[in-house]
């Protein structure tokens, strides 16, 4: 097969699959079914898109970090994509009492991981200036935790 014949089906598959695109939703429920589908508060979606990133928060939270908070407050879940598992950890919430001790787990280890930001900054003074950054970023974080659980669960 030489690269014109490739191009040729490349071509052919890419109309097909615009074609199938087009015939499949036609009358917009496609969309509808997908909003319905978002199944999980407002707050959770938030939650993941500030506290996860470790751009924004300062601190990276793997699915082992996860799996050791929910263990903490004596949920379970099996080891998955990192959003599922916050997804899954943040199911677990039915009252202002279980937000309190989530928000708490993530507190305590932002905390943990922001003394190890200390000590390397002071390990490694050169460094410092990077690690303040993330601090800063933590300490912000938590206080957004404090806005989430304010706004929606009193």
């Amino acid at each position: 097969m030489d690269i014109k014949d490739l191009n040729e089906l490349r071509g052919e598959f890419e109309e097909l699959q615009k074609r199938s695109m087009e015939s499949a939703c036609v009358d917009d429920s496609c969309r509808i079914e997908e909003e319905n589908r978002e199944d999980y508060p407002d707050y959770i979606i938030a939650m993941y898109k500030e506290v996860m990133p470790p751009v924004k928060s300062g601190i990276y939270f793997s699915r082992w970090d996860l799996k050791a908070m929910a263990a903490e407050i004596g949920e379970s879940f099996s080891l998955d994509v990192r959003e599922r598992m916050f997804k899954n950890f943040m199911q677990w919430v039915a009252s202002p009492d279980d937000m309190t001790l989530v928000i708490n787990e993530f507190k305590k280890h932002i905390d943990m991981k922001c003394n190890l930001y200390r000590d390397y900054a002071y390990r490694y003074p050169s460094s410092k200036s990077i690690f303040d950054d993330k601090i800063k970023k933590a300490d912000a974080t938590k206080r957004y935790l404090d806005k989430v659980y304010v706004e929606f669960f009193t």
